[in-house]
């Protein structure tokens, strides 16, 4: 993936974790969007392009965790 795009998606997500984990309503929300963020923190891109998690096979493509935030947060978000 494109280092510009996989820059805009990853800081769209946390920025969609940030406004959860800043919710009052419910403890429960926030404890699933820190969860959420430390997966994600986990499966951060490399300076090679790959998953550091998942390792180089990921390296043209989101792995599947970010293919999965992506597909949820972004959609949920439009």
């Amino acid at each position: 993936m494109d280092h510009v795009l996989a820059g805009a998606l990853h800081e769209r997500v946390f920025a969609i974790l940030g406004e959860l984990e800043c919710r009052q309503d419910s403890p429960a929300t926030r404890t699933l969007a820190e969860a959420w963020r430390a997966v994600l923190t986990h499966h951060r891109q490399t300076e090679s392009g790959s998953c550091e998690a998942c390792g180089p096979r990921w390296r043209r493509h989101m792995c599947s965790v970010w293919r999965v935030a992506a597909a949820y947060f972004i959609r949920s978000a439009l």
